[in-house]
């Protein structure tokens, strides 16, 4: 190593500089991790090590991707750098479906299950810019800070799924729902039909 390097690393080290900060939610089905890099907040949302494959997918009405909130989003947020194959949604558009609440922003992904895709990762900015990751835990009128559209890539299934938080993220453990989509929900009722019929028939035997 040079005395130039040497030198850096002395003022560097006595300097303190800050080292990015990162904070992960491991959901059953997803793992969201927020890094705060220079102002910005890097979002990258992947699988769960070990776990099945999930993607998320959809990108009209009811059925989009991903949602999460910002706190003081007027201050000019602003998203970049999505993976290819997502959007953001546009102003306007925060509900994602599945009954987890209207999200202040609302991201795109492939239209059908069949193209449902991980990872999605993309930069938040705003003016002024962040002095936390945590700043993009920032509860709805539900409580959720974040919502996903999610497909079971090696089971099949597919819904929606939410981080509700109510103690803090740091201390908290996610608390999952799970809401079927309607061809899911047609088919359970027409299941429990079928078990009602079946027990109304073994009454009157």
């Amino acid at each position: 190593m040079t005395k130039a390097a040497r030198a850096l690393m002395v003022v560097l080290l006595l300097t303190g500089v800050p080292s990015a900060q990162a904070s992960t939610i491991q959901m059953a089905q997803i793992a969201i991790t927020t890094t705060l890099v220079g102002g910005a907040i890097q979002v990258e949302v992947t699988n769960v090590p070990g776990g099945d494959e999930f993607g998320l997918f959809g990108d009209s009405g009811g059925s989009r991707a991903f949602g999460f909130n910002v706190i003081d989003p007027d201050n000019t947020v602003a998203i970049s750098n999505l993976t290819a194959g997502f959007s953001y949604a546009g102003p306007g558009v925060n509900d994602l479906g599945g009954g987890f609440g209207d999200f202040e922003f609302v991201i795109n992904g492939p239209h059908t299950a069949p193209d449902a895709k991980l990872p999605l990762q993309f930069t938040v900015t705003r003016s002024g810019g962040f002095t936390s990751d945590s700043d993009l835990y920032e509860a709805n009128a539900l409580g959720f800070v974040f919502g996903a559209h999610v497909k079971n890539l090696d089971g099949g299934s597919s819904g929606f799924i939410g981080f509700y938080e109510s103690t803090g993220v740091e201390d908290s453990t996610p608390q999952l729902a799970a809401v079927p989509e309607p061809a899911s929900l047609l088919l359970f009722g027409t299941g429990l039909g079928i078990v009602a019929r079946r027990l109304r028939n073994q009454r009157s035997r």
